[in-house]
């Protein structure tokens, strides 16, 4: 991910998220149930430098919020319009997805041998994948899990180390 970014390429960056349906189905699902009621959301609409200048952590936040702002109660009748668009993206563009949420209380979950110390999603090391929950001390922190290659790890802490020095 990080390889084109440093090359200065204008890659293509689309991104999904999963979407706990739950509260916005009509009518909703009762809050006994039990199991998934996950769609997705799905926008391809930017290039690697919007997310890579000054104003690229608000311009993520933006893209995130714009995808949330869109779902409603027919989220779900969605999905296969949006599964249909996955093959449709351009030659070399990049998927970033959103594994997990902060509103799903994975921390808050005891099936029996107590609360878990620490939830990771082991599906976003293939391909370009982060993955989100609350944070375990229930103060309202987030937490974000990433894999990278060996090579890109380094070029994000070069990142970071260059923003936080200015």
């Amino acid at each position: 991910m990080f390889d084109e970014l440093e090359a200065g390429t204008q890659v293509d960056q689309s991104g999904t998220a999963a979407v706990d349906c739950r509260g916005l189905l009509d009518p909703p699902v009762p809050s006994s149930y039990f199991g998934n009621c996950v769609s997705a959301t799905f926008k391809l609409e930017s290039t690697a430098e919007t997310f890579m200048g000054e104003e690229g952590f608000s311009a993520a936040a933006s893209s995130v919020s714009d995808l949330v702002e869109e779902l409603d109660e027919t989220v779900a009748l969605k999905l296969p319009d949006i599964l249909a668009s996955f093959p449709i993206l351009p030659p070399g563009s990049q998927l970033v997805s959103v594994a997990g949420s902060t509103r799903f209380g994975v921390y808050g979950l005891d099936f029996g041998w107590g609360r878990p110390e620490r939830v990771l999603v082991v599906s976003i090391d293939q391909g370009e994948a982060i993955s989100m929950a609350e944070g375990r001390d229930g103060n309202g922190g987030v937490e974000i899990g990433f894999s990278l290659k060996k090579n890109e790890m380094e070029a994000l802490i070069d990142l970071l180390n260059d923003g936080l020095k200015k």
